[in-house]
């Protein structure tokens, strides 16, 4: 049923009910963190990812709501408009140029330099690959230097008495990094991920709602939004869970047995990237949804065998590997179905018994960035189509329900993402909020002028909050990489960083897998022990530089 045409008056008071709405959201959050800022006395005293919000993502509070009442004129939602038109017709160029803007981004913006452990474990695993092995191989003697006590175990496995070097994440995203890492392009791959990103929403956009106009406001909706394209110029794993979710939910719009074995294909690939977790959030819903149709046994038995080669190789059987590789279980003969089962059983022991630094509050923080990561207004008119196609029966339930079960599951655990850009936990369902956007607007009165205002939201967005939020993410990580100890003389070989002094400093000890630089970064375990391990190991080395945030050691200039 087509809805009617509604009054000029009331076509203008929806898009002000929204920007009314969202605006009063944006000032609350800002009052939170105008409160959470003035009880600490120090920004880089804090965890990361309370930091992040309170002193970087607090200051895009003013043009967020500047956002929001600009694009009440009519010439920003005429041009809102167009730019969703043009996007709709044309997703190829769309693509294409999303790649070569996030490549540039990643040298500008990102440095070419994997921030995190969770980044640089990616990197470090995929170099392995690279090489044709499973792991690395550091010298035992150093091995405690390279990987300290506290580190091992939640980034890096490795053998005291072997040297053995393995990342702790399941293999996928590093599989795929590898060809990359061996053409010494790594920073593409995310690019590439999000070019690959359009296409696929343009085609959900289009399933669901069978219009160009419609799915160009999708990819309007989900390039404009800082939380994506930030993402993309990283070497997080995040982007490639959004982009398997989404292909995931595309095959499975119409099930049928064949769509659903690619769906499991694509499902299996999703859940082996870095963990089980977000896949397995996102796609619980949608494994209920299957079990209510009529055609139950034939198309799930389908899905789980494609499914199941993926799962098994590059899942479970390389968690079982890398307890080997690392020395906790002794021989490969000695893994039995009782280890493993008390391995899995350890595993989620650890995941629901860390309590995160940030607290329980840590997963408001985590909707405040949610909201303000993305196109303004996006999140409310979400919420309000997620609310008009309650009852709509096909895969709006199971969409809506893997954005609710992925963002209260990890609301109920005290788990903070740490380092990462937007609300990295939920980025796995992001592609519900433009989905469910659109719906919102599909459903409403005809004439109404909010799928005009959403779209300039996102023109503005796309020009303006993604500009600010990528100046500050290139002076985060440039003012981390000035922590590195520097040299005045000679040529450095050994840098050793005392994490003592600096903010998150020990994330720039990162070394290849192999030892293969020409420089390995140590964190100190103090001046003396430091020159003794010197004189062990790297006799033919002298202090170079030496100052309060660490060493370098190296070849003094002739």
């Amino acid at each position: 049923m087509t809805p009617a045409a509604a009054p000029p008056i009331a076509r203008c008071r929806q898009a002000q009910g929204v920007a009314a709405i969202s605006i009063g959201v944006t000032a609350l959050i800002a009052l939170i963190l105008v409160h959470q800022r003035a009880g600490v006395r120090n920004p880089f005293g804090v965890p990361v990812f309370r930091h992040l919000i309170l002193f970087q993502d607090y200051y895009a509070v003013l043009p967020f709501i500047v956002i929001l009442l600009a694009a009440l004129a009519q010439p920003v939602r005429a041009f809102g408009l167009q730019l969703a038109g043009w996007c709709g017709r044309h997703p190829g160029p769309v693509a294409l140029a999303t790649i070569v803007v996030l490549a540039f981004g990643g040298h500008a913006v990102y440095h070419l330099h994997p921030l995190s452990m969770d980044e640089y474990t990616a990197v470090f695993q995929s170099k392995i690959f690279a090489e044709g092995r499973l792991t690395g191989a550091w010298p035992p003697a150093l091995a405690d230097w390279l990987a300290p006590s506290w580190l091992q175990g939640r980034f890096i496995r490795m053998s005291a008495a072997s040297g053995a070097a393995v990342s702790s994440y399941w293999p996928g995203f590093a599989l795929l990094l590898a060809p990359f890492t061996a053409l010494q392009v790594p920073w593409l791959l995310n690019p590439l991920v999000g070019g690959a990103t359009v296409l696929v929403m343009h085609r959900l956009g289009t399933a669901l709602f069978e219009t160009e106009e419609s799915a160009g406001l999708v990819v309007l909706l989900t390039l404009a939004s800082p939380a994506v394209t930030i993402n993309a110029i990283s070497y997080y794993s995040m982007p490639a869970h959004f982009l398997a979710n989404a292909l995931f939910a595309l095959l499975l719009l119409r099930p049928a047995p064949v769509r659903a074995a690619f769906a499991g294909f694509v499902g299996s690939i999703a859940l082996v990237l870095h963990s089980p977790a977000p896949h397995l959030l996102f796609a619980l819903p949608w494994f209920i949804w299957l079990l209510l149709r009529p055609d139950r046994l034939r198309v799930l038995a389908w899905l789980l065998a494609g499914y199941l080669p993926f799962a098994l190789l590059l899942g479970w059987g390389w968690s079982f590997f890398i307890e080997t590789a690392a020395g906790r279980l002794g021989p490969a003969t000695a893994l039995t179905a009782g280890n493993a089962l008390a391995i899995l059983i350890g595993k989620l022991q650890g995941v629901a018994g860390w309590t995160s630094e940030t607290g329980h509050g840590g997963q408001l923080y985590g909707l405040a960035k949610l909201w303000l990561w993305a196109v303004p207004g996006l999140v409310a008119v979400a919420a309000m189509g997620a609310w008009r196609v309650r009852r709509s029966g096909g895969a709006w339930l199971p969409l809506i329900g893997s954005a609710l079960l992925t963002y209260f599951a990890f609301f109920l655990v005290p788990f903070d993402q740490g380092h990462g850009w937007g609300f990295r936990y939920f980025h796995s369902a992001w592609l519900v909020l433009p989905l469910l956007a659109v719906a919102a607007l599909q459903r409403g009165e005809t004439g109404s002028r909010l799928p005009g205002y959403l779209a300039g939201c996102a023109a503005l967005s796309l020009a303006f909050l993604t500009t600010l939020f990528a100046l500050q993410v290139e002076h985060f990580i440039a003012k981390h990489l000035s922590q590195l100890p520097a040299q005045t003389r000679g040529s450095a070989r050994v840098i050793f960083i005392d994490r003592a002094v600096g903010y998150y400093a020990w994330d720039l000890a990162q070394n290849d897998p192999f030892l293969r630089n020409q420089v390995i970064r140590l964190i100190s375990r103090g001046p003396q022990l430091d020159k003794e391990m010197m004189a062990r190991h790297f006799p033919q080395f002298s202090t170079l530089d030496a100052a309060p945030n660490g060493t370098v050691w190296g070849v003094p200039a002739p």
